[in-house]
């Protein structure tokens, strides 16, 4: 199954905002084909040598198996790794961090040739089956029919003629947060995302007496409805708009022939996480896993030593936490 974020103009839009060089890495063995995009950015100077750090984007990313003889992705993965270390020997690579694609054919072969760790769940529904009735708790049909009783209805926009809406509702949320820049968006930035992805990315808009009281951005790859940025305006919570959203977009998703919907992740524990669990099924909550790679540990260390106070200390690559 694939996600919009194996594409590479999804690759492309983000690596502005990741502020470094977007690289397409691909490896031909005799087993199969294996490509990676990451973004690489300076980590900094040592003895006036520029040492560098990668990451993927925003999504998942990490390698993917484009192709494979049967039976020999383990080989093939083995072979990639062995590649790849010396590339990043070659290049003066020092740290490699990566969320892994849990859609990505062979998703388990990769997480385990790479070490990868747990990193998160993505809460998901199968949109070829009910999932209004084989999915959704009670708690989520009852919110689903407040916001209906409310008289709240559900438009769709798929030219982005909403935008300066949506950006009014999203500056609540990341008021409500306190979210960093990466997390903010201009104008400019959501006007390239229905360009980039004319016809699949689109507003759910929630409407109560012609105003929009809810909005988010989602983008369709072929298989997968990514609901992606949210915002509100908190006077109407009561009225449950985003529960309406929810179940009408996978509705649209469904009309459209995807196969799933994901609505992202969210902190154990936390609301958004407990709010979306209330539309997830058992095995609608998907692990995915991280790769967190040291290729030169001695500089490495230098960089943490050099970096002194660290705020974040579970952050990977630690000189940048």
């Amino acid at each position: 199954m694939k996600s919009v974020y194996r594409e590479a103009r999804w690759a492309k839009l983000q690596e502005k905002k990741e502020a470094g060089e977007l690289v397409s890495y691909d490896f031909i063995g005799k087993q199969g084909e294996v490509s990676y995009r990451f973004i690489k950015k300076q980590a900094g100077f040592i003895a006036d040598v520029q040492y560098y750090d990668i990451s993927s984007y925003r999504g998942t990313g990490g390698p993917c198996i484009e192709w494979c003889n049967d039976g020999q992705e383990l080989e093939l993965m083995k072979s990639f790794t062995q590649d790849f270390q010396q590339y990043c020997k070659n290049n003066n690579i020092i740290a490699e961090f990566a969320k892994l694609d849990p859609w990505a054919a062979n998703a388990s072969v990769i997480s385990e040739v790479l070490g990868a760790e747990f990193y998160g769940y993505f809460y998901c529904n199968d949109l070829t089956e009910n999932f209004y009735e084989k999915a959704y708790n009670r708690r989520s049909k009852r919110a689903i029919k407040k916001a209906i009783d409310a008289n709240v209805s559900v438009k769709f926009d798929f030219d982005g003629v909403t935008i300066p809406k949506f950006l009014e509702l999203y500056q609540n949320t990341v008021d409500k947060f306190q979210v960093s820049a990466y997390y903010k968006f201009t104008a400019e930035e959501l006007e390239e995302y229905f360009e980039v992805f004319k016809g699949v990315c689109f507003f759910s808009n929630a409407v109560k007496d012609g105003e929009i009281i809810t909005s988010v951005l989602s983008v369709m790859s072929e298989d997968i409805v990514h609901y992606l940025y949210l915002g509100s305006n908190p006077e109407f919570a009561h009225c449950q708009a985003n529960s309406l959203l929810t179940y009408q977009t996978s509705l649209l998703g469904k009309q459209y022939g995807r196969k799933l919907i994901d609505m992202g992740g969210g902190k154990k524990g936390g609301n958004i996480e407990q709010f979306k669990l209330n539309f997830v099924a058992e095995n609608g909550v998907i692990p995915y896993y991280a790769i967190k790679k040291i290729h030169n540990q001695t500089i490495y260390d230098t960089m943490v030593q050099k970096a002194g106070a660290i705020i974040n200390p579970v952050f990977f690559p630690l000189y940048r936490g």
